[in-house]
This record gives C-alpha cells, structure tokens and sequence, in this order.
C-alpha cells in the first residue's frame, strides 16, 4: 500500500524523533498493525547505519544513492522504485529503498539535517528498538537503550563535549583534559574524565541513575552541589528535589545490557526479575511471597523471553504468564 504524504512525513518525524503528542499517536495507529511494523522496523536499521555515517561529514546525495543502491540492488533511477511491491519482493529491500528515498529527499529539502561542522546545528542520534550503539567524532563510545536519544551540537569537537540524554545510555569516553565531556539529563550534569559509566532515566520514580564502571565523574545538581563518584559506586538523582544519593551497588549489572549478554550467579528470582524487565523491554510483576525464595545461574544472550522462563520453571516451582500487553506474571506452582 502506497503510503500518502502525511503518513511519509510521520515516518521522517519517527526516524528524526520529532513528533508531537498527536503525531506520535498517529503514528502508533499506524504502526500497529503487522505489515507496517515490520517495514517501520526495517526501515530503521538501514537509517541507523545512514545517520551514523552522515554524522560525521556532509554527504554528496549522488555518491550516497550509488552506494546504497549497489548495496541494496535497487534500481539506476531512484524515482522508478514504486513504493508497491510485487508479489515475492522482500521488505527488507523495499525498506532498504525508502531508506535511500528519505535521505536523498531529505538532503534536498531538508539540507539543516546535514550541515557541515562550520555551522552550527543539532544533531540526534535515536534507538528506536533494541540497542544502538554510534561512536561520536572525539572517539567516545555510546550505547542507547531502546527508546532512547542522544543530542549534541555540531560544534561537539571543537572547544567543549556536551550531550543530551534522553532515555538510558553506556558511555566510554575517550579521554582529553583540554576538553571536557558532559551528559545532561533531567537537569542533572555529569561531568566525565575519560571513563565508563551508565545513565539511566526512570519515570515511574523520577529518579536519574548513574552508574560507574571505571575512571572518574562529578555529579552536578544545578543548586552549586557537586559530588564526586567512584568506581562501584550508583548515585540516584531525584528529578523533584534535585537531592543526590551515592552508594555502593552492582554497576556491572546495570549497565550489562550495554554489553551483549546478561550473566546471574545465584541471584534471586526477585532481582533476575528486574533486570530482565530491562533487557526484554516488558514489565515482570513477580508474586512477593517468592521473589527472594529461588535462586538462578545463567546467562542470556538472544534467547526469547517465554524460553528463558520455561526454563527457569523447570527447576523451580514457578508458572509464568503472559498478558494482552505482553507483561508477564510470575507465581508459585500450586
């Protein structure tokens, strides 16, 4: 199905991370439905890798649609690609082609998207689903949870390193005394000196965490208070009272998602629980009576949810279910 001009532009809207309350709606009536999902899917992975390698540099349209095409084997003239397909045609490539529409089409009505580094403009690195991973102009690593956004200036390189974050992110910070790296987040800075460490956001509590795997950050509340954490160390930020609190914790854990691979040894069924509620995007409401009763070692990679806890409910006695919303219920075997 042709998609008209106001849907075109809810797709431009998602990939930038642009639409309003009522856009956004829109674009979920659209999405819901199976065969645009999968298209909107797909169509993100190949923008992911254009916008990634369009942040560093201002792209000849041209030279990037010849690239594109050879590698996706779309046809010589981008305007004889019909937005219908035949029967047998794969998503993924009709994806892979409206991904090269957008930047094309963007490129030249949209040319603020791609500014050069002399002058001054936004950019926006986005998650739609799972985890993107982008390494930005000074050397520095970022991981994003899915859902989440990370903004900075064009200027980043120049004189100072600063970034927004919105979401929950895994910075490795490539280290440079002449130029600090700071990520805001809910009013709360983090000022980094060359390290790794987790950010993430929570609106259930209001609460920013930021986790320290090594080196060295300063936290500042924006009320002239700042705090120093350590390696080991979670401070939580209260986004109402811009009240700071720092202890110990397992940092490996929280930011492990980052990682590949999430690994329990003798943990809980109520902490396992938790941690798996991030890494499969979904809620996990656990039955209290038993959340601290079994323990579990394991690792996960790319095992889907239901079989990890298929397995899990045959050593212990536990039964799980799903909900209409895809949350899962976890209880004792009766």
């Amino acid at each position: 199905m042709k998609p008209d001009k106001q849907t075109w532009d809810l797709l431009i809207g998602a990939l930038k991370g642009s639409l309003d309350a009522a856009e956004k709606f829109r674009f979920e009536t659209w999405i819901a439905e199976t065969e645009n999902r999968r298209f909107y899917d797909n169509l993100t992975r190949v923008w992911r890798e254009i916008q990634q390698r369009a942040a560093d540099y201002e792209p000849d349209r041209d030279k990037l649609w010849q690239q594109l095409r050879q590698r996706i084997g779309t046809p010589e003239n981008p305007r004889s690609t019909p937005w219908g397909y035949r029967r047998g045609t794969s998503l993924l490539r009709m994806a892979a082609a409206a991904a090269a529409t957008v930047v094309v089409t963007l490129l030249v009505a949209r040319p603020d998207l791609f500014r050069s580094a002399a002058a001054p403009a936004e950019q926006q690195l986005c998650a739609f689903e799972g985890k993107s991973h982008a390494r930005l102009a000074d050397g520095s690593t970022v991981w994003l949870h899915s859902g989440s956004t990370l903004t900075y200036d064009t200027r980043f390189n120049d004189k100072d390193r600063s970034v927004k974050l919105c979401g929950e992110g895994f910075f490795d910070i490539a280290k440079d005394p002449e130029r600090p790296f700071t990520v805001e987040v809910e009013g709360l800075k983090v000022r980094v000196h060359g390290t790794k460490f987790n950010v993430r956001t929570s609106a259930a509590d209001n609460t920013v965490s930021v986790s320290l795997i090594e080196g060295s950050v300063s936290l500042d509340d924006g009320n002239g208070s700042h705090r120093r954490l350590h390696p080991g160390e979670i401070a939580r930020y209260d986004t109402a009272t811009r009240r700071i609190d720092i202890g110990n914790g397992n940092v490996a854990m929280e930011s492990c998602w980052a990682a590949g691979k999430l690994t329990f040894e003798k943990q809980s069924l109520g902490e396992i629980c938790r941690y798996m509620a991030r890494w499969y995007g979904t809620e996990i409401h656990i039955d209290r009576a038993i959340a601290h009763d079994y323990a579990y070692t394991f690792t996960i990679t790319d095992e889907p949810l239901e079989e990890i806890l298929r397995i899990m409910s045959r050593i212990n006695p536990i039964v799980y279910t799903f909900s209409k919303d895809n949350s899962v219920s976890i209880s004792e075997l009766e």
